[in-house]
């Protein structure tokens, strides 16, 4: 079995008095969060500034905290690949306007609420659960 890790961010503001999640829409047309795979010689937190970079355009955020490893096995050209993704909660901390990466099949960007993100984002299985983490957390962050 072929190993892949990956890493990303669930980059987050707060607009008056409700949080809001920065996600995008794959090539799959899912609603997700940006993220890609470790390079070599490269760390997870470095991996997922690297990718929000690339991916929506955004540099100006500050790293809150490291959620719990995600692992998962999905099959590619006939290959049993098994995953581990790790995410980041990042505020972003300035005035950046995110953009797609549309070369890597990224179609939009777009901010949503944390109630409503939840009722869109696709990949359910980790994604809801990833949301509700950073739920939790926001909910007790003094920002």
């Amino acid at each position: 079995m072929k190993t892949e890790i990956s890493a990303g961010g669930i980059i987050v503001r707060k607009i008056k008095t409700s949080w809001h999640v920065l996600l995008i829409k794959d090539m799959n047309g899912n609603w997700t969060f940006p993220k890609g795979l470790v390079e070599k010689n490269e760390d997870t937190l470095a991996t997922a500034k690297r990718e929000i970079s690339e991916e929506v355009g955004i540099v100006q955020i500050k790293s809150l905290k490291k959620l719990d490893p995600f692992r998962y096995t999905y099959t590619r050209d006939g290959d049993l690949i098994q995953k581990t993704v790790h995410y980041y909660i990042f505020l972003v901390s300035g005035s950046e306007i995110a953009h797609p990466q549309q070369d890597e099949g990224i179609t939009e960007v777009a901010w949503r609420e944390l109630y409503e993100a939840k009722n869109s984002i696709g990949y359910e299985k980790t994604n809801v659960s990833i949301l509700e983490d950073v739920t939790s957390f926001l909910s007790s962050y003094g920002h």
